[in-house]
């Protein structure tokens, strides 16, 4: 089965970490791979000391949001990009996973670091494998693969008021 939530509110993450620890609890085998999430967070931190959880994040060149980013710059973001997603696939092409999430997956597709058909053919070639997907927003394409489409909808956040993430509560 494939969940994806998406959407511009809180939560997404979250989500996918009650979903792995749910899984682990159960006595399931996690592979929870993050993209465009270069810098320690506090959920990094916990997820690393699971047992029954692998954590990946491509190593990326550029700790910086990718709208703060050079073009040369986004290229080179792209190319660890790429790569990781591939080393991320053989890990799910060697393992047992249970369950696999791709936190932000969707925003990596959007941002025309990975093509869709590159997704979709891993979804494809483990029919057995639950998988998290997550981002911003799906393509129509990738929602049919979906059987649960779960929408966070920002309401109001401190972000509108210009207050800047905080430390155990946004990351």
């Amino acid at each position: 089965m494939i969940h994806i939530y998406i959407g511009d509110g809180k939560g997404k993450t979250t989500a996918a970490i009650g979903l792995a620890i749910r899984n682990i609890g159960s006595g399931g085998k996690v592979l929870f791979a993050q993209f465009l999430k270069n810098l320690e967070t506090g959920e990094s931190n916990i997820l690393k000391s699971l047992d029954g959880l692998v954590l990946k994040r491509p190593c990326m060149r550029h700790k910086k949001f990718i709208w703060h980013m050079s073009r040369f710059e986004l290229e080179e973001t792209k190319e660890d990009i790429l790569r990781g997603f591939n080393d991320i696939s053989e890990i799910i092409n060697k393992g047992d996973f249970s369950l696999a999430v791709l936190d932000e997956v969707l925003d990596i597709i959007s941002c025309d670091f990975l093509e869709e058909q590159v997704l979709i053919s891993l979804l494809e070639n483990h029919p057995g494998t639950e998988f998290v997907l997550t981002g911003r927003d799906a393509s129509e394409k990738i929602k049919t693969f979906a059987d649960y489409i779960t929408v966070m909808k920002k309401e109001k956040h401190p972000f509108d008021r210009g207050i800047k993430a905080r430390k155990g509560i946004e990351y």
